[in-house]
């Protein structure tokens, strides 16, 4: 398989849906189940969050890719096939493409407040999609004398801290099923800080070093879920493509991962319940981590120094080491980003021309160049050493 530029293309056609997906499942809910959905209007008029700056959280939602989530269900070039082969007339009343891409409409009417539907309550994924279902305490949300903790305990999704985040964002932005994968649509690639960046933010995150905190965060709860997803996993992994994508990614997800200090934790094998709660651990622990420009750069130099396990030597499928390369080039592309923002390092050229580089050696996965992509690893690395 080709592998087109699939990062920039993931966020343009499919991961405009983040959190959406856990509306579908009642035990997510929580707190949450016995609040009812108001809809967007709700949260729009202009003393709240659709008026001027710094109230104006709805119109810049409007702009962002979450709010045009319905119809990046046919934008995509390959919708069509895809609907075709799954056998699916029209993806709009379908649940295994709303689920993700316009929730409300897999919530039962009882779910909304009274006079209000799907329509109504806002099309894509809204407000409530990501914040929770927002009936008792829309009201008291604002008020000066409720702490954060307080409007959570009745049923505010937590979103500030980003291991929570990163649980509300991975069931869409991850989280698909491998039929519908092996049927044509595009593997999703779960990373958290890119997200966060290039969305058009509604909040601010304080605090300098968010960016490999919001990484590491991103990527041990990918790993979680990905080794949920295959310990849960009854077909034959040898009968489809879907399911092989997802074993290719999950020995992606957790080679990165042992590279850094806290994935040293992570069990060995291919132990999928026990990789499921070790990097769960590691994501709680990372959401709290504290980065500076030492042990950003440290682990930098850490993955550019794996260029030795790219090539002839690598027993790895062609396929196999292509995710294992674009993961790794994902990661170092943040990593050098964080050294950039709040590292003060100079703009590299030679770096970014690398970093290019790598994700284009990844992109035709069935002929992987192993041994150019440690070239341009060792590239990176001769940059980094001159300081």
């Amino acid at each position: 398989m080709t592998r087109q530029a699939r990062l920039p293309q993931i966020l343009i056609t499919c991961a405009f849906a983040a959190s959406a997906l856990v509306l579908s499942r009642p035990a997510a809910l929580g707190a949450e189940a016995g609040n009812r959905i108001v809809g967007i209007e709700s949260c729009a008029t202009s003393g709240c969050h659709g008026g001027g700056a710094g109230k104006n959280q709805v119109q810049i939602h409007r702009k962002d890719q979450h709010a045009n989530a319905t119809l990046a269900m046919v934008q995509a070039p390959w919708s069509t096939q895809l609907t075709q082969n799954l056998g699916i007339t029209t993806p709009y009343t379908n649940a295994r493409c709303t689920v993700c891409h316009t929730p409300f409409r897999t919530v039962a009417q009882d779910k909304f407040v009274p006079d209000l539907n799907a329509a109504k309550a806002g099309d894509g994924v809204s407000c409530e999609s990501c914040h929770g279902p927002a009936e008792y305490w829309l009201r008291s949300h604002t008020r000066p004398d409720y702490t954060h903790a307080m409007r959570v305990s009745i049923g505010m999704r937590e979103m500030k801290d980003l291991y929570n985040r990163a649980n509300a964002c991975v069931g869409c932005h991850q989280n698909i099923d491998p039929d519908i994968v092996a049927n044509g649509h595009v593997p999703l690639t779960f990373e958290l800080d890119d997200f966060d960046t290039r969305e058009t933010a509604h909040w601010k995150d304080k605090g300098a070093w968010l960016g490999p905190k919001r990484w590491l965060t991103g990527q041990a709860v990918a790993l979680r879920e990905l080794s949920w997803s295959l310990a849960n996993q009854h077909a034959n992994p040898g009968a489809s493509r879907g399911v092989k994508v997802m074993q290719d990614r999950w020995t992606a997800v957790s080679w990165v991962l042992r590279k850094t200090e806290a994935g040293r934790s992570l069990p060995a094998g291919t132990d999928y319940v026990a990789s499921q709660a070790a990097s769960d651990r590691i994501a709680r622990a990372a959401a709290n981590q504290d980065w500076s420009k030492e042990s950003t750069m440290k682990l930098m130099r850490t993955l550019v120094g794996t260029r030795q396990e790219f090539g002839r030597g690598n027993a790895e499928t062609s396929p196999a080491s292509a995710q294992r390369g674009f993961l790794l080039a994902a990661s170092l592309r943040r990593l050098y980003l964080a050294l950039r923002n709040d590292g003060g390092m100079a703009q590299n050229t030679n770096i970014e021309k690398s970093l290019d580089a790598l994700f284009e050696f990844t992109k035709d996965e069935t002929n992987f160049d192993g041994e150019g992509y440690g070239r341009m690893l060792e590239q990176i690395d001769i940059e980094l050493a001159k300081g």
